[in-house]
């Protein structure tokens, strides 16, 4: 996917995010060398109802490519935990949303991690096609750097305006990041939270039978429902569908919760 790209990052523009109050915590993750303000519109919608939202950075992210190459994918997993373990010592119950890999974190969160009461993964992937996954393993031995392509698969292409992320990514934390997709698919029989899995149908990043994969692999959830948005890119979370995803994935934890909720601007 796309995205501006700036070197190095204005602190000011990408970095982590607070918003909102109340017994109900909700931590929102972003995609794998992007950042905290890709959900930032999510978070505001769901801290006007009532949810305490929480946009970090995950490790080696929002800064230079050079501090992602000195991080794997274990330290964007921890780093994910350590967010959570915070946000829980705050609320009485606390949910995980991601986007693209931070989907993928959400999935492996719940399926280590029983406080989670609800999941809810924006474009989530668990496997690259074969082509992708044989071209890095080659690519990681002859280039160190990888420069991501001009390609917007948004169908509002303004909401790319939105989205910060590295437009030079190490081979290295590439490679991990197909690790990471391999370890969760097989975690995913593990989870016993509700998941809700969204997909844009324009995604040209993650392809969407990702979807369905996650879901035929969800045997223990307790509830799992899966929505796919046609006109919606990979950035899903800021394109031409935003407004009825945010009002998917709040009734999704509204369904999924018990904590009373406490109405708040959240902004």
């Amino acid at each position: 996917m796309a995205a501006r790209t700036s070197i190095p990052f204005d602190p000011a523009v990408v970095s982590p995010w607070a918003i909102g109050e109340g017994p109900r915590g909700v931590l929102l993750l972003h995609g794998f060398a992007g950042t905290p303000p890709e959900l930032r519109r999510l978070g505001n919608h769901l801290a006007g109802r009532g949810y305490r939202c929480r946009g970090p950075a995950l490790a080696g992210h929002a800064t230079t490519p050079e501090a992602l190459l000195a991080t794997d994918r274990r330290d964007w997993t921890r780093s994910a935990q350590a967010e959570l373990d915070r946000l829980a010592g705050e609320c009485e119950q606390v949910m995980v949303v991601g986007q693209s890999m931070g989907g993928t974190i959400a999935l492996h969160l719940a399926a280590t991690d029983l406080r989670i009461a609800a999941v809810a993964t924006l474009a989530a992937p668990v496997w690259l096609s074969a082509a992708a996954t044989r071209l890095i393993s080659i690519a990681k031995y002859v280039v160190r750097w990888h420069t991501a392509g001009s390609d917007v698969d948004l169908y509002d292409p303004v909401a790319i305006e939105e989205l910060y992320s590295h437009g030079r990514r190490p081979m290295r934390s590439i490679r991990e990041f197909t690790r990471l997709l391999g370890e969760v698919r097989d975690e995913l029989a593990m989870i016993r939270a509700p998941v809700l899995v969204l997909h844009g149908g324009r995604d040209r990043t993650i392809d969407p039978e990702n979807a369905l994969e996650i879901e035929r692999r969800l045997v223990c959830s307790s509830h799992v429902a899966r929505i796919v948005f046609p006109r919606s890119g990979h950035g899903m979370s800021v394109d031409i569908d935003s407004e009825p995803i945010n009002a998917a994935v709040t009734d999704w934890l509204d369904s999924h919760t018990s904590a009373p909720l406490t109405p708040s601007a959240g902004r």
